[in-house]
C-alpha cells in the first residue's frame, strides 16, 4: 500500500528519489521488447493480462514488494487558484490541520500495482550421500570397512582437513538391538560322489523310528517326535481301516465342501426357484455350470462312460471311468473305475471301486437302491453293496453261465417289490442277451434270452440300401447290441438297439425270438427313450446326424431333428417339459423345443468344447443333468431362463406334434388314427406305485 508523504519532506528530496526509481535498472525496459510485450497483451484475455509468472528469488521478491511500496505522486496548483510556482519546482500541497486518510475512488484501487506470490515445494536434490554400512569385525567384509575408515581419518589429518563433528543425544522408544545370529554365512557347495546300498539306507531309517524320541533345537531346546508308529508298526494304516474313522471323515469333508459349494448345492436341490410373476422374464434355455467332479489322479484321462443316479436319494450318483472311443487308443487300457458320488461332497468321492479293465457301465437297483450292478469290458459283472464298502462284491458273474468276453454295454433292472431282489438284463456287443440273477452263492446265474442275428432284405422304417452279404463269417454273423430300454408299461418288453441302425423289439416271456425288426437308423443307433408324458411315444439317434422321434403304430418316423454334421450321442426327453429334449453331440449340449422349430434346436451350449463329450443323465427333479466328458470330468450343469411348465403337458405335446406335421397331411392323418396316446389311469398308477 501506498502512504501519504508529510510535508516536512521536500520536493527536491522527492525530485532526487523519482530520479534514483527512474534509472533503476529494473525500471528501465528495451523498445523493442516494450512494444513485443504490448502486443502479446493485445492478444491475451483480459483475465490473463493481470496474471505474471516469473522465477525470483525471495531476496528480488522482498526488494521488489519495498519498491512498489513508494508510491511518488506531486498535485500542482491549478493557474488561478492561488499562488504561482516557479517552472521546475514541485510543490506538495497538504491540506492543513486535517489528519484524515484520504479517499481513493476503485478505479485507483484497482490500478494499485501489486505480486502475488505463489510458493511451491521442489523435488529434493541430494547434493551429498553416505550410506552406512555394517559388517562383522572378524570377516573380510569387516577388515576392508576397517580399512577404509583408517584411509579417511589420514585424508582428514592436518590443518584446515578436518571435519567438523557434533555430538548429540538423540531419544528412542525401543532400544534396536541386532542379534549376530541374523547374519548368516555363505554356503557353499559341492558335488561329492557317495554309494549307499538300499539295504543301508532301509536299516538307517528303521534305526531312527525306533530309537528317535526327541531331536535337539538350536543345540540346547528338546522337541519330542511324535510318531504313528508304533514297535515299527504304523497306527495310521490301522485307524484308516476303521468303520467309524471312515464315517467321520466323510461327515467332516461334506461339512467342509459345504463351505464353498452352498449356493450350487441350493440350486442343485431347487430351493430357489423362479418367481412366475417376475417382471422381466426372458426365455434363453441356458445351461450353467455348477461345478465339476474330477476324479483322483487314479482315474485321470478316463473317459466317462456311464451314469446312474440312485432311485431312492437323488443326491448319490456312481460314475463308470473306462474307454468311450477307440480312436486315440494305442492300446486298450489296463485299469478301470467306479467311483459313488454325493453332492454333499463334489470334492472328493465317498466310494472307491478299482478294476484291472476299463467300466462300461453301471446301474442302480430300482427295488434294492443300495445295490449297484457294475458291467466291464471283458465281458464279466458284479453286483456291490454301496452301504457296506469294506465287503467284497456280493456276486460275479462265472464263464460257466455267461461265457462272453466282449464288452458290456448295458444292464437294465427290472422293477419289483422292495422285499425281493429283482433279475436284470445285460446286452454285449456279442450280440447276446443275457438275465441275471442274483442268489445265495458268490456268482450269479446267467441265463441268455436269445442271441440276435443280422438284418437281411428290407425292413420296416427307412428305406436303405443294405448291400448282400455273399458269405457270412462266423465272426461277423451277430450285431454288436449298443443299447437296451425297457417298456415303460410291459414288464417283459424290451427294446434292443444295434450297430446296423437296427430296432429289435423282444420279450422275456419269448426267449430265442424277437417280436418286431425296425430299420430306425442308417448307421448305429446308439441311444432311445420312451417320452415321461406318452408310452408310445419315443425317441432315437444315431450316427447319421439324426434324432427321430416315433410313435407306435407308425412305421415311419413323425419328427426328424438334425442341426450338427456330426453323430448325436446321447439325446433324451425333459422331466420337465413334454415338448422339450436334450440332445448331446461330440462338442455342444443342444435344447430343442418342438412348439417353437423343428430345424434348429433354441440354445447350444458348449462348455469345455476342446474335450469330446461322451454321455448326459438327467437327475430326478428333470432341472439338472450331468455330463462327462473324456478326460474323466463330470460337468453338473443346471437349467436358467426355462419356460414355465405347461399345467397340461400331453395336450401341450399333442398340439406342438400337430403343428410340426403342418405340411404333411397324410402323416398328421396317420398320428390323428392313432387316437389317445398319453398314459391310461391304469398305466398311471402301475408307474407311480
Amino acid at each position: 500500500m501506498s502512504r501519504i508523504l508529510n510535508k516536512d519532506y521536500r520536493s527536491e528530496d522527492f525530485e532526487q528519489l523519482s530520479q534514483m526509481i527512474r534509472n533503476h535498472p529494473l525500471m528501465k525496459t528495451n523498445r523493442p521488447d516494450m512494444e513485443q510485450h504490448l502486443q502479446m497483451q493485445k492478444l491475451r484475455t483480459p483475465e490473463y493480462r493481470t496474471k505474471c509468472v516469473m522465477r525470483a528469488s525471495l531476496d528480488d521478491i522482498a526488494l521488489g514488494i519495498n519498491l512498489c511500496k513508494l508510491q511518488l505522486g506531486r498535485e500542482e496548483k491549478q493557474p488561478g487558484r492561488g499562488a504561482a510556482t516557479a517552472p521546475g519546482m514541485a510543490v506538495a500541497v497538504m491540506e492543513p490541520q486535517k489528519k484524515r486518510r484520504p479517499t481513493k475512488s476503485a478505479k485507483e484501487a484497482a490500478n494499485m500495482p501489486f505480486i502475488k506470490v505463489l510458493l511451491r515445494i521442489d523435488r529434493p536434490k541430494v547434493l551429498f550421500e553416505r550410506r552406512s554400512m555394517t559388517a562383522l569385525a572378524d570377516s573380510e567384509e569387516g577388515r576392508l570397512v576397517l580399512e577404509d575408515n583408517k584411509r579417511y581419518e589420514e585424508l582428514l589429518a592436518g590443518t584446515d582437513k578436518t571435519r567438523r563433528t557434533v555430538d548429540a543425544d538423540t531419544q528412542t522408544l525401543t532400544a534396536l538391538k541386532k542379534s549376530r545370529l541374523v547374519n548368516t554365512e555363505r554356503l557353499t557347495t559341492q558335488q561329492v560322489g557317495s554309494y549307499v546300498s538300499n539295504f543301508e539306507m532301509f536299516d538307517t531309517y528303521q534305526d531312527l523310528e525306533t530309537s528317535t524320541t526327541s531331536v535337539q533345537v538350536q543345540g540346547q531346546k528338546k522337541m519330542e517326535v511324535t510318531t504313528y508308529r508304533v514297535g515299527g508298526v504304523d497306527q495310521f494304516v490301522a485307524i484308516n481301516s476303521l468303520p467309524n474313522f471312515k464315517l467321520a471323515l466323510m461327515l467332516t469333508m461334506r461339512i467342509l465342501a459345504s463351505n464353498v459349494y452352498e449356493p450350487q448345492q441350493r440350486r442343485y436341490r431347487n430351493m430357489a426357484m423362479p418367481d412366475p410373476l417376475a417382471e422381466d422374464v426372458k426365455f434363453r434355455y441356458r445351461l450353467c455350470l455348477l461345478w465339476r467332479l474330477n476324479p483322483p489322479s487314479s482315474a485321470h484321462h478316463r473317459a466317462v462312460t456311464d451314469v446312474s443316479f440312485c432311485p431312492s436319494n437323488g443326491d448319490i450318483l456312481a460314475v463308470a471311468y473306462g474307454v468311450y472311443s477307440h480312436a486315440k487308443l494305442r492300446r486298450l487300457p489296463r485299469c478301470g473305475h467306479v467311483y459313488v458320488w454325493n453332492i454333499k461332497n463334489p470334492v472328493n468321492p465317498e466310494r472307491c471301486y478299482d478294476y484291472q479293465v476299463p467300466v462300461v457301465t453301471v446301474q442302480f437297483s430300482p427295488a434294492c437302491p443300495q445295490l449297484l450292478a457294475i458291467g466291464l469290458h471283458n465281458g464279466s459283472i458284479e453286483v456291490r453293496d454301496i452301504s457296506r464298502p469294506e465287503l467284497p462284491p456280493l456276486a460275479r458273474s462265472e464263464r460257466a453261465t455267461s461265457p462272453h468276453f466282449e464288452p458290456v454295454m448295458a444292464i437294465k433292472w427290472f422293477a419289483g417289490s422292495p422285499e425281493e431282489i429283482t433279475p436284470f438284463l445285460t446286452i454285449s456287443r456279442t450280440g447276446a442277451v443275457t438275465k441275471y440273477r442274483l442268489i445265495n452263492s458268490p456268482h450269479l446265474v446267467g441265463f441268455e434270452q436269445q442271441r440276435l442275428q443280422r438284418a437281411e432284405g428290407e425292413l420296416e422304417g427307412i428305406p436303405i440300401d443294405r448291400p448282400q452279404v455273399t458269405a457270412s463269417l462266423q465272426a461277423n454273423r451277430h450285431p454288436q447290441c449298443l443299447e437296451l430300454v425297457l417298456d415303460p408299461v410291459h414288464a417283459d418288453i424290451y427294446y434292443v438297439l444295434t450297430d446296423e441302425g437296427t430296432l429289435y423289439k423282444c420279450s422275456t416271456n419269448y426267449p430265442l425270438q424277437h417280436l418286431e425288426l425296425r430299420q430306425v437308423h442308417e448307421g448305429p443307433a446308439v441311444c432311445m427313450e420312451f417320452s415321461p408324458w406318452s408310452p408310445k411315444l419315443y425317441l432315437t439317434c444315431g450316427s447319421d446326424w439324426c434324432i427321430r422321434i416315433w410313435l407306435a403304430g407308425i412305421l415311419v418316423p413323425i419328427i426328424t431333428l438334425r442341426h450338427h454334421l456330426s453323430p448325436v450321442h446321447c439325446a433324451r426327453w425333459s422331466r420337465t417339459h413334454s415338448t422339450i429334449l436334450v440332445s448331446l453331440s461330440r462338442n455342444t449340449l443342444d435344447i430343442w423345443d418342438l412348439r417353437n422349430s423343428t430345424l434348429k434346436p433354441v440354445s447350444s451350449t458348449a462348455i469345455e468344447a476342446k474335450i469330446p463329450y461322451t454321455i448326459f443323465r438327467f437327475t430326478h427333479c428333470g432341472r439338472s443333468l450331468a455330463v462327462g466328458n473324456e478326460e474323466g470330468n463330470l460337468l453338473m450343469l443346471s437349467f436358467e431362463d426355462m419356460p414355465f411348465p405347461p399345467h397340461f403337458q400331453y395336450k401341450q405335446l399333442k398340439r406342438a406334434i400337430f403343428k410340426a406335421l403342418a405340411m404333411e397331411p397324410e402323416l398328421r392323418q396317420q398320428v390323428k388314427s392313432v387316437g389317445y396316446f398319453g398314459y391310461s389311469k391304469d398305466s398311471t398308477k402301475k408307474t407311480k406305485r
